[in-house]
Protein backbone atom coordinates (compact mmCIF):
# COMPACT_ATOMS: atom_id res chain seq x y z
CA UNK A 1 0.00 0.00 0.00
CA UNK A 2 1.31 3.45 -0.86
CA UNK A 3 1.63 5.65 2.17
CA UNK A 4 3.92 8.61 2.79
CA UNK A 5 5.76 6.67 5.52
CA UNK A 6 6.32 3.66 3.21
CA UNK A 7 7.55 6.04 0.54
CA UNK A 8 10.13 7.46 2.96
CA UNK A 9 11.13 4.06 4.38
CA UNK A 10 11.68 2.58 0.92
CA UNK A 11 13.75 5.63 -0.01
CA UNK A 12 15.86 5.28 3.14
CA UNK A 13 16.31 1.53 2.61
CA UNK A 14 17.29 2.21 -1.02
CA UNK A 15 19.87 4.73 0.12
CA UNK A 16 21.31 2.23 2.61
CA UNK A 17 21.51 -0.41 -0.13
CA UNK A 18 23.16 2.02 -2.55
CA UNK A 19 25.68 3.10 0.08
CA UNK A 20 26.48 -0.55 0.79
CA UNK A 21 26.91 -1.13 -2.97
CA UNK A 22 29.23 1.85 -3.26
CA UNK A 23 31.37 0.76 -0.30
CA UNK A 24 31.63 -2.84 -1.51
CA UNK A 25 32.43 -1.67 -5.04
CA UNK A 26 35.07 0.73 -3.75
CA UNK A 27 36.72 -1.94 -1.60
CA UNK A 28 36.84 -4.49 -4.41
CA UNK A 29 38.03 -1.93 -6.96
CA UNK A 30 40.94 -1.00 -4.68
CA UNK A 31 41.93 -4.68 -4.57
CA UNK A 32 41.12 -5.57 -8.21
CA UNK A 33 41.32 -2.34 -10.25
CA UNK A 34 41.21 -4.11 -13.63
CA UNK A 35 38.01 -6.09 -13.12
CA UNK A 36 34.59 -5.16 -11.80
CA UNK A 37 34.38 -7.66 -8.95
CA UNK A 38 32.49 -5.14 -6.80
CA UNK A 39 29.45 -5.16 -9.08
CA UNK A 40 29.57 -8.94 -9.28
CA UNK A 41 29.82 -9.28 -5.49
CA UNK A 42 26.85 -6.99 -4.80
CA UNK A 43 24.70 -8.76 -7.38
CA UNK A 44 25.62 -12.21 -6.01
CA UNK A 45 25.14 -11.01 -2.43
CA UNK A 46 21.83 -9.46 -3.46
CA UNK A 47 20.73 -12.74 -5.03
CA UNK A 48 21.61 -14.61 -1.84
CA UNK A 49 19.87 -12.07 0.39
CA UNK A 50 16.81 -12.08 -1.87
CA UNK A 51 16.62 -15.86 -1.55
CA UNK A 52 16.91 -15.50 2.24
CA UNK A 53 14.20 -12.84 2.22
CA UNK A 54 11.85 -14.92 0.09
CA UNK A 55 12.39 -17.97 2.29
CA UNK A 56 11.87 -15.93 5.46
CA UNK A 57 8.71 -14.22 4.30
CA UNK A 58 7.30 -17.53 3.00
CA UNK A 59 7.80 -19.06 6.45
CA UNK A 60 5.65 -16.50 8.21
CA UNK A 61 1.99 -17.13 8.89
CA UNK A 62 1.42 -13.40 8.55
CA UNK A 63 3.46 -11.56 5.95
CA UNK A 64 4.16 -7.92 6.67
CA UNK A 65 3.92 -6.67 3.08
CA UNK A 66 5.33 -3.29 4.04
CA UNK A 67 8.49 -4.81 5.56
CA UNK A 68 8.82 -7.12 2.55
CA UNK A 69 8.64 -4.15 0.18
CA UNK A 70 11.11 -2.13 2.26
CA UNK A 71 13.64 -4.99 2.30
CA UNK A 72 13.19 -6.35 -1.24
CA UNK A 73 12.45 -3.23 -3.24
CA UNK A 74 14.17 -0.70 -1.01
CA UNK A 75 17.38 -2.19 0.38
CA UNK A 76 18.00 -5.00 -2.11
CA UNK A 77 16.90 -2.85 -5.03
CA UNK A 78 19.41 -0.22 -3.95
CA UNK A 79 22.13 -2.81 -3.30
CA UNK A 80 21.99 -4.68 -6.58
CA UNK A 81 22.60 -2.93 -9.84
CA UNK A 82 21.63 -3.83 -13.36
CA UNK A 83 22.85 -0.50 -14.72
CA UNK A 84 26.41 -0.93 -13.39
CA UNK A 85 26.40 -4.53 -14.63
CA UNK A 86 25.44 -3.28 -18.10
CA UNK A 87 28.12 -0.57 -18.00
CA UNK A 88 30.74 -3.14 -16.98
CA UNK A 89 29.78 -5.34 -19.93
CA UNK A 90 29.91 -2.44 -22.38
CA UNK A 91 33.32 -1.45 -21.01
CA UNK A 92 34.64 -4.98 -21.61
CA UNK A 93 33.13 -5.15 -25.10
CA UNK A 94 34.68 -1.76 -25.88
CA UNK A 95 38.08 -3.16 -24.85
CA UNK A 96 37.54 -6.16 -27.19
CA UNK A 97 37.21 -8.53 -24.24
CA UNK A 98 34.13 -10.35 -25.47
CA UNK A 99 34.87 -13.65 -23.73
CA UNK A 100 35.43 -11.91 -20.39
CA UNK A 101 32.18 -9.98 -20.88
CA UNK A 102 30.25 -13.17 -21.62
CA UNK A 103 31.80 -14.92 -18.62
CA UNK A 104 30.92 -11.96 -16.41
CA UNK A 105 27.35 -11.95 -17.72
CA UNK A 106 26.96 -15.67 -16.99
CA UNK A 107 28.42 -15.22 -13.49
CA UNK A 108 25.97 -12.41 -12.70
CA UNK A 109 22.87 -14.13 -14.00
CA UNK A 110 23.44 -17.74 -13.02
CA UNK A 111 25.39 -16.87 -9.88
CA UNK A 112 22.62 -14.61 -8.59
CA UNK A 113 19.97 -17.23 -9.33
CA UNK A 114 22.03 -20.00 -7.70
CA UNK A 115 22.72 -17.92 -4.62
CA UNK A 116 19.07 -16.90 -4.36
CA UNK A 117 18.18 -20.59 -4.29
CA UNK A 118 20.89 -21.31 -1.70
CA UNK A 119 19.65 -18.45 0.50
CA UNK A 120 16.04 -19.63 0.19
CA UNK A 121 17.06 -23.22 0.94
CA UNK A 122 19.14 -22.24 4.01
CA UNK A 123 16.35 -20.14 5.48
CA UNK A 124 13.94 -23.03 4.98
CA UNK A 125 16.35 -25.39 6.74
CA UNK A 126 16.81 -22.99 9.65
CA UNK A 127 13.15 -22.13 10.12
CA UNK A 128 11.72 -25.64 9.81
Amino acid sequence: MFTPINFLLIGLASALGAWARWIIGYLFYSIFPNFSFGTLVVNLLGGFLMGCSIGYFQSLSYIDEELKIIVNIGFLGGLTTFSAFTADLFHLFDKDQQMTAILLMLCHVFGSLALAFIGWYLINLILK
